[in-house]
């Protein structure tokens, strides 16, 4: 076995033992036999002693050293791959072997996990409360849980036909609201006289409290006072998106900001973005772009297809190939490029650029041959600007170790994890699954903290159902309503959520309790209309969807406090029912593209209680 293999295994096998050897609240830990590993890591570590910690920072240590020797290794090989051809001229699998980290190799997010463990352990060590120390060893499981979420794939690999019948019935249901026990992190005893449907979870990396919801700048939002100005600067190339993901991106740079670009999702996102901060949620900063300009490299066009490949193969009785079904499309970068600006100032649209940037313009892909280009055309393009786009700013101050889920480590009995079940209802967001969440590292005035961020809350605000995915962004397919009044199973009053179910089966949503739901119906309620307003306009939504989807949004909260039989505790916005001219399904009004300030001027107090 190579070092390299041997590091990953032993990583591999850190990440387990943590993993399955800890006790925290949730469901029982069970025995994990520990597959032969090399030295330092065979047998377990006892976290609840002095020796057992110890241990793990010296294991921990161990493995951050041989990385970063891996690291440099690997550095010094691309560099070496540059020296012999630039990236403007590798064929499309050496760019992929360039971008991709080696199979066994640990990666920056793993070499950061380590590294928090390590920190975590010695921490654990120092403190003679016992209190802190459980503190210090569940945030170490957490790690453990994250890094080893890395390694997980979206979609299984192999899925025999026996089973797919079972896989789809599943995928069918993903129930919510169907918890009977309380949440276990309630501020208060389960079983002492106060209404839980008012009591707050105890303070986690999870959420925070909010000041003044109704106060928030919802236009701006994230705690900003103002937008930032994304559409001024010239950026520049900086990389691929490299990662899983069904929507095509890349990053840029201007002024010494670091900007993550996502063509999907372009106004649900920053919307939905808005609302769970302002909310107590953790969430990067997403804003919509109209258009973005970005100074013409010829690396934009050639790496515009490096993201991971997910691919599921079918089989027959486990061992005969079926079929092999490629769950990623593979995108025209062209056409997400509104027009190019010559040097000479003149615009050419996209289509035209492309016709007259290759010799033979006419292949399925011509990008990926690089010569294929026309050096003298490139060096008349000045800039791009690309169609609108989803744009997170990144913080060189949060940084990822990797995905955390809904039914790991205790997650589903957490309050403020199964209220997400109503918010997401309420908004649409569907996509809950767990490569769209990150446990990441905050430093903040020299300290470390550790938080669990919905790092991609795009695709809401549409179809809240589907056979296969729902869709989002379709205005005139969200429903008015998203809940129903049921008798619980007690004979008392109950709830249903309905028109709606997350793609993938999120157990905190399946176990909320009319109780979890009513704590969250009190933060959304709490939402001004004209923060709602606001928040669409800011997102890129045309004057007509913004009136469109206020209404609907307001229908829901309405009919969600009725339905909740909390009606006599919060107001109702629209007691009179929603605005008659769009209770049918689709808007009256011809949607006119505005400006995002003027959109914020939508008649928003006419009907206010």
């Amino acid at each position: 076995m190579g070092r390299s293999s041997a590091l990953k295994r032993s990583a591999g096998c850190i990440f387990l033992i943590v993993s399955a050897g800890l006790a925290i609240a949730g469901p029982d830990t069970s025995e994990f036999h520990l597959p032969q590993a090399p030295s330092p890591l065979e047998g377990g570590f006892d976290l609840h002693s002095d020796e057992g910690l110890s241990n793990l920072a010296a294991a921990a240590e161990t493995l951050v050293q041989i990385a970063e020797a891996q690291k440099r290794e690997l550095a010094v090989r691309r560099e070496q791959a540059l020296a012999g051809v630039p990236l403007t001229e590798a064929s499309l699998s050496q760019l992929r072997a360039f971008f991709r980290d080696p199979e066994d190799a640990v990666t920056r997010r793993d070499r950061r996990g380590l590294k928090e463990i390590q920190r975590l352990a010695r921490a654990a060590l120092e403190t003679r409360d016992d209190q802190q120390r459980g503190r210090f060893i569940n945030l170490i499981r957490e790690v453990a849980s994250a890094v080893e979420n890395n390694q997980r794939r979206p979609v299984p690999s192999q899925i025999d036909f026996v089973e797919f019948p079972i896989k789809l019935c599943g995928h069918l249901r993903n129930p919510l609201g169907r918890g009977r026990a309380a949440a276990t992190n309630l501020a208060v005893d389960a079983d002492a006289d106060a209404d839980l449907s008012k009591v707050d979870p105890r303070p986690s990396t999870f959420w925070q409290r909010p000041k003044e919801i109704g106060d928030q700048n919802l236009y701006a939002g994230f705690g900003r006072s103002e937008l930032p100005r994304l559409d001024d600067p010239i950026w520049a190339y900086e990389g691929p998106k490299t990662g899983f993901g069904s929507n095509p991106g890349f990053e840029v740079t201007a002024g010494g900001q670091k900007m993550k670009v996502k063509f999907g999702e372009v106004t649900s996102e920053p919307f939905t973005a808005r609302i769970f901060h302002a909310l107590g949620y953790h969430v990067d900063p997403t804003d919509h772009a109209e258009h973005l300009k970005i100074r013409y490299d010829r690396r934009l066009l050639r790496e515009f297809h490096l993201r991971k490949e997910i691919k599921t193969r079918f089989t027959i009785f486990g061992v005969l190939p079926a079929y092999t079904m490629s769950l990623q499309r593979r995108f025209d970068p062209f056409d997400f490029i509104a027009w190019a600006v010559m040097k000479d100032g003149t615009r050419v649209s996209g289509r035209e650029l492309k016709l007259r940037l290759f010799n033979k313009s006419g292949l399925r892909h011509p990008e990926d041959f690089p010569d294929n280009y026309r050096p003298e055309v490139e060096s008349q393009i000045d800039h791009l600007v690309t169609v609108a786009a989803n744009a997170q700013i990144e913080d060189d101050d949060v940084k990822s170790i990797g995905p955390w889920d809904f039914g790991q480590l205790g997650h589903e009995q957490l309050r403020e994890l199964r209220g997400v079940g109503l918010l997401a209802a309420w908004l649409g967001w569907f996509d809950s699954r767990f490569e769209n969440t990150r446990l990441k590292l905050v430093e903040a005035g020299g300290q470390k903290r550790l938080r669990h961020y919905f790092d991609d809350v795009g695709g809401g605000l549409g179809r809240g159902t589907g056979l296969f995915s729902p869709r989002g962004e379709l205005p005139d397919e969200f429903g008015w309503t998203f809940t129903r009044v049921a008798k619980s199973a007690s004979g008392g009053r109950g709830f249903r959520i309905v028109g709606f179910k997350p793609i993938d089966n999120t157990p905190a949503f399946s176990q909320m309790t009319i109780d979890d739901a009513r704590w969250m119906a009190r933060l959304i309620a709490q939402l001004r209309e004209e923060q709602i307003v606001e928040a669409l306009a800011a997102s890129g939504f045309d004057s007509s969807q913004v009136k469109l989807y206020t209404e609907k949004l307001l229908s829901r909260r309405d009919r969600m406090i009725q339905d909740l039989d909390l009606s006599d505790e919060i107001a109702l916005l629209r007691p009179n029912g929603a605005d008659p001219a769009l209770s049918g399904n689709r808007a009256v009004a011809k949607p006119i593209k505005e400006s995002r300030h003027e959109a914020r001027g939508i008649g928003v107090d006419s009907r206010r209680d």
